[in-house]
């Protein structure tokens, strides 16, 4: 940071101090000499990618320690494991949230919390992010899911964020912060997906009917399709990992929403794409079918009425079931990449991926699997490629497998 000699990042937890954190602080001013530090992980079965840290805070003078000087910050550091930090580094993970928080957050309207301290290298794509504790606030838990109220207030918020870079992804700030981090990359998705496929089904195919096992084959080689299509509408910009697990509610206050965790911000267009990503991830089934209709009938008035004349709610309906066959990917992926020896983080994996498949059934959201042209083009080139690449994969996967009642 400007003014001061920029600090190491740390690598993991036990290399944070008092005297890196007290320098980090530094740049406020006003911060009273820390005489003690205890660091708690709290990331840990969230599904994040990267860690979360909080650091409690003794002072040596607690006397001087004025009612804003913070008992407690959040530090996020990247991910100590090498195929988490290959992913991170591959979407810019890092580097959009840390950019998103320097160059968007004046102009995000919804809660973020404060940036204390941050830094960013580019070589190593390794960072780090000193933020405002938000304990006091209520978060709740994604597997018990959002209730009707605390759902609504949620599409609200996405809808106020949506509604205010509503195509006008061109203009500053959102364009400097895309031109710093780059935009959508269909063919990237399409290669995970592909990569956690086979595994995901190993894990959870159990979960899933003969149709949805077909569905989600079938869907791997043509998520570029998916994406150029949803592509084709209004883009706006989009949080990307909109589940209630990244939120913040104020009990007191029906409107304190906060949103945490923007290392997707900006990778996909499609505005619907945060709506049903939070109606599949974050909402029990029961409650989705509730409400869905009248949360996204709320999602699009708030639109209309901060200037976006061009989706009527036949097309925002539309987007939305299209999104929801689109779901596949964030839950496959989710399914197939993330560390399943944490019981909490498998049991999200399997919450997500049977919300995911409900809801493609309860809206025929099959019937709106991308299309092809009659010609030969590269994108269908690379479909074709990567259905043989994924056959070839499995298969592979098959032959290392131990054969069963082999010893």
């Amino acid at each position: 940071m400007a003014g001061m000699n920029r600090l190491s990042i740390p690598e993991h937890g036990n290399a944070l101090t008092v005297d890196w954190l007290e320098q980090a602080l530094s740049a406020r001013g006003g911060i009273p000499s820390i005489r003690d530090i205890v660091v708690e992980d709290i990331g840990a079965g969230s599904g994040a990618i990267g860690a979360s840290l909080r650091c409690a805070l003794t002072y040596r003078d607690e006397v001087q320690r004025s009612p804003e000087t913070p008992e407690s910050v959040v530090i996020k550091l990247s991910s100590s494991d090498k195929r988490s930090l290959r992913i991170a580094k591959l979407l810019s993970m890092y580097k959009r949230e840390y950019f998103c928080f320097r160059q968007l957050g004046p102009s995000i309207p919804m809660g973020l919390p404060e940036l204390l301290y941050g830094d960013f290298d580019n070589a190593s794509h390794r960072f780090v992010m000193v933020l405002e504790d938000l304990g006091y606030m209520e978060r709740m838990d994604q597997i018990i899911g959002a209730d009707a109220g605390r759902a609504m207030r949620a599409i609200r918020g996405v809808a106020e964020l949506h509604g205010r870079f509503w195509n006008s992804l061109d203009q500053p700030p959102v364009s400097d912060f895309l031109a710093a981090v780059g935009g959508p990359k269909p063919w990237l998705s399409q290669l995970i997906y592909l990569g956690c496929l086979p595994p995901c089904l190993e894990r959870f195919g159990d979960l899933l009917s003969d149709r949805m096992r077909r569905l989600a084959e079938a869907f791997g080689p043509r998520v570029v399709d998916h994406m150029r299509e949803l592509g084709a509408g209004p883009q706006t910009l989009t949080h990307g990992d909109f589940r209630l697990e990244n939120m913040f509610f104020d009990g007191a206050k029906a409107d304190d929403f906060t949103v945490i965790d923007w290392q997707t911000a900006g990778l996909i267009g499609n505005g619907v794409y945060d709506v049903a990503y939070f109606m599949v991830s974050s909402v029990p089934t029961e409650t989705r079918r509730r409400i869905e209709r009248q949360a996204v009938e709320a999602y699009h008035g708030i639109l209309c009425d901060m200037g976006a004349k061009d989706l009527t709610f036949e097309g925002c309906w539309h987007s939305y079931r299209r999104n929801i066959l689109g779901m596949l990917v964030p839950s496959v992926c989710a399914g197939g990449a993330l560390d399943m020896s944490n019981e909490r983080i498998r049991t999200l994996g399997e919450t997500m991926l049977k919300r995911t498949a409900a809801a493609i059934e309860d809206l025929d959201a099959a019937e709106l699997f991308p299309s092809y042209n009659g010609f030969l083009t590269p994108t269908k080139l690379f479909a074709a490629l990567s259905r043989c690449g994924y056959r070839a994969y499995r298969l592979a996967l098959r032959l290392r497998s131990p054969r069963k009642g082999a010893r």
